[in-house]
């Protein structure tokens, strides 16, 4: 596996261009994926956070439409 792994970035290095050795490839390609990680987790915090936001509203307007609102279980709306 080890060997396989050598030669892949030895044949990524070679792709890039001289100047890049297989190691190099590998740790630059190493902190962009870190860099995706970081990012990809702040989008999850953010949505994670505006999907709480959104169901705090929808609570918040639902409960208020109930009391506002005589339902059909509401025993003090008069039926005719």
């Amino acid at each position: 596996m080890q060997e396989y792994e050598n030669d892949r970035w030895r044949i990524i290095s070679s792709k890039v261009g001289s100047g890049f050795s297989p190691t190099a490839c590998r740790d630059k390609a190493e902190q962009l994926e870190a860099v995706e990680m970081a990012e990809h987790e702040d989008e999850d915090d953010e949505h994670s956070q505006q999907q709480q936001q959104h169901q705090h509203q929808q609570h918040q307007s639902a409960y208020t439409s109930s009391q506002m609102a005589a339902g059909p279980s509401d025993p003090g709306q008069s039926y005719q």
